[in-house]
């Protein structure tokens, strides 16, 4: 790939130098505006520069298992084995091109400073959708002087302020005097539930001195069972193992004194129509005052969407979203909630029992997802 940078003074100049030295199949990669001082300092002109790109013909590998070659600026490649990942690299490179060439024509990115277009193409990068990452965008500029606009942290302020907005959160889980509280985390399978609820169990058992309850029904692995039983020993709670809706409810009226029952579940999957009403079924007979769906952001958006379509039998009422340390995209999390507009409860950011978990915030998570460092 051949890649270039153009200025002018105006966006058609720069574009026909593209054209003239590249070709028409370039690729525009990234725009901004320029302002530059000319002779003597005595007039700032505005210019314009393109990054553009002219991409290379990648053939397949050949059937016999021989690699295939590339040339790329007269250099040799081995594709081979790497052939498919390097397609899907090319697939999302060019998608990511495609959404920031629209600026080109878009009134949003005219006339603007080098930062607005930076604090976009970061909301891309981070996988928020297109078109809310412009509402935010317009959002900050219509309520913004230019000079504030050309600040990097008063519009990167602005528009996390703006996102902030768009997550709906909810107040952590708390128990009035004498109540009791029953609170079931549900969701697909490698989602973090039992390391979640073992966090939720520790601290309010620790550190608040409540009376807490584990309940399992997941039977289907014995590790998450015993993984369960040892962190109810270490905060001294009982854990009843359930295997019918008969034991869920011997369970339940067994420790009567308890102000707080933890519902661990099995995994389901969400193609598994039986698994979902098999879980339907559990919630009737618990009847929990929070159901908490809990997804792991390293899964790709499409299944988190299918899985809440799936799970939606369940009257759910919070979200969890777990593993925030192992993504690069966080930005799902606001693309998930501006579809579902089911409130956010709790954050998890890695393993540590009960340490590892936080309470969802809106400006806090908006500033994850503009790319702040998890302990900022």
């Amino acid at each position: 790939m051949k890649i270039k940078r153009y200025e002018a003074s105006s966006m058609e100049e720069a574009i026909s130098k593209v054209k003239a030295d590249l070709g028409p199949e370039a690729i525009i990669l990234h725009t901004r505006r320029l302002h530059k001082a000319w002779p003597f300092n005595m007039i700032n002109k505005s210019a314009v520069e393109i990054t553009a790109a002219l991409d290379i013909n990648v053939s397949q590998p050949k059937s016999n298992g021989e690699a295939d070659l590339g040339e790329v600026d007269g250099e040799t490649i081995v594709l081979g084995e790497h052939f498919d990942q390097l397609q899907l690299d090319i697939d999302e490179i060019k998608s990511i091109v495609k959404t920031i060439a629209s600026q080109l024509t878009d009134p949003l990115f005219q006339e603007v400073p080098a930062c607005f277009l930076d604090i976009y193409e970061k909301l891309l990068l981070n996988k928020v959708d297109d078109d809310i990452a412009k509402k935010l965008m317009k959002s900050a500029q219509e309520k913004l002087t230019t000079s504030q606009m050309a600040d990097p942290d008063m519009l990167q302020e602005s528009v996390a302020r703006e996102m902030a907005q768009l997550l709906p959160v909810c107040p952590p889980l708390s128990l009035a005097e004498g109540e009791r509280k029953v609170v079931a985390l549900i969701g697909p399978t490698g989602a973090g539930k039992t390391t979640t609820i073992a966090k939720l169990a520790a601290r309010y058992s620790l550190y608040e001195g409540r009376k807490v309850l584990f309940i399992t029904a997941d039977t289907y692995r014995v590790a998450a069972v015993e993984q369960l039983r040892t962190y109810a020993d270490i905060i001294g709670a009982p854990i009843e193992i359930v295997f019918s809706n008969q034991d869920v409810r011997e369970a339940l009226e067994r420790h009567d004194d308890k102000e707080l029952v933890f519902i661990d579940t099995a995994g389901r999957s969400p193609h598994n129509d039986a698994q979902i009403n098999e879980l339907a079924g559990l919630m009737n007979i618990c009847t929990p005052d929070e159901i908490h769906l809990v997804l792991s952001v390293t899964t790709k958006l499409s299944d988190q969407m299918h899985a809440i379509n799936r799970f939606s039998s369940v009257p759910v009422n919070r979200l969890i979203f777990t593993k925030l340390d192992e993504t690069n995209t966080p930005g799902t999390i606001l693309n998930i909630v501006n579809k579902v507009k089911v409130p956010i409860s709790y954050l998890t950011i890695g393993q540590n029992v009960p340490e590892d978990i936080s309470i969802a915030e809106s400006k806090h998570l908006a500033n994850i997802i503009l790319g702040v460092p998890l302990d900022e």
